[in-house]
C-alpha cells in the first residue's frame, strides 16, 4: 500500500497536464488516459499511435509501459524500490509529454 500511495504522489504533475483526461489506480496498477484537450475531453485519433510514441520513449530509458490506444499503463513489481518507483514516474512523464508535445 505505501508503494501504490508513493506512485500516486509521484505521478502528481499529470493530473494537471493539459493532455491527460484522468489518471486512475488500483493498488499498483496506474493508468493514464491522454486527450488532445483536457476540458472536451476529445480523444487523440487512433491513427496518430500517441501510446505507441509514449512506449517508444519510455523504453528507450529502459523503461517498459503497456500502451492500450492513448491510455499508458504502469504496472511495476511489487518489489520496487522507492528510487526505481521515482524513476519510473518520471519516465512516464517524460512520454506523456514526448507523445503530447505537438498536440493542438
Amino acid at each position: 500500500r505505501l508503494m501504490a500511495q508513493h506512485l500516486w504522489k509521484q505521478t502528481h504533475s499529470l493530473r494537471s497536464h493539459p493532455h491527460v483526461a484522468e489518471v486512475r489506480q488500483t493498488g499498483m496498477i496506474l493508468a493514464v488516459e491522454m486527450v488532445q484537450r483536457t476540458g472536451s475531453k476529445l480523444p487523440y485519433p487512433a491513427s496518430e499511435r500517441r501510446g505507441l510514441i509514449a512506449y517508444r520513449h519510455a523504453l528507450s530509458k529502459g523503461v517498459v509501459l503497456r500502451p492500450l490506444g492513448n491510455v499508458l499503463y504502469l504496472m511495476p513489481p511489487y518489489v520496487l524500490t522507492l528510487k526505481e518507483a521515482e524513476m519510473l514516474c518520471e519516465v512516464l512523464c517524460e512520454a506523456v509529454d514526448a507523445a503530447t508535445r505537438d498536440a493542438p
